[in-house]
């Protein structure tokens, strides 16, 4: 007798048990492809983002020191740009050489710089000399100098010992003597 009433009553569960496992392991085309959809959209989704970040991401040009930002997160960009970039691992210093003296320097020459910063002296070869006869920019203290004195542009590439040693402090104003 309480067989027959457990029998009785568990029947009508293990049917409904049954039916339930029919079901959910029965995978049917349109589930299928309602998942497969979900799937394309969340696919579409992180694609559209990625565009969008690729969008807002700025890279440089090149690899170097961030010299000075212009522009910050959330700012319009400046005619500035956005940032100064200098690739400090090479630094080069501009030496105004007097017109009349221009003739006595040769690219390949050894040159000292000297700054009120360093103690010792930078080292360097001069790689470039200008073309270009122009005013002078750097005005001596000394006020019998002559002001308007006429200048040739040329350029020091620093060793790497000195370049290290001054690659924080671009700008620094040198005086240079060229080795004959």
């Amino acid at each position: 007798m309480v067989l027959q009433r457990i029998q009785t009553t568990r029947s009508p569960e293990l049917a409904s048990a049954v039916a339930t496992l029919d079901r959910i392991s029965e995978v049917r085309p349109v589930d299928v492809a309602a998942a497969q959809a979900q799937v394309e959209q969340a696919i579409a989704t992180v694609q559209q983002a990625q565009a969008q970040l690729d969008l807002a991401t700025v890279r440089a040009p090149q690899a170097g020191m961030v010299l000075e930002i212009h522009t910050r997160p959330g700012e319009l960009v400046s005619s500035d740009g956005i940032v100064e970039l200098g690739q400090t691992q090479q630094m080069t210093a501009l030496l105004e050489v007097y017109e009349t003296e221009i003739g006595k320097v040769e690219l390949g020459q050894s040159v000292k710089l000297f700054a009120d910063s360093f103690p010792d002296a930078l080292s360097g070869e001069v790689t470039e000399i200008g073309v270009q006869v122009k005013r002078q920019n750097v005005i001596n203290s000394d006020t019998s100098r002559n002001i308007d004195a006429r200048i040739v542009e040329v350029r020091v590439q620093l060793d790497p010992a000195s370049a290290r040693k001054v690659a924080g402090l671009t700008n620094l104003q040198v005086t240079g003597e060229i080795q004959r």
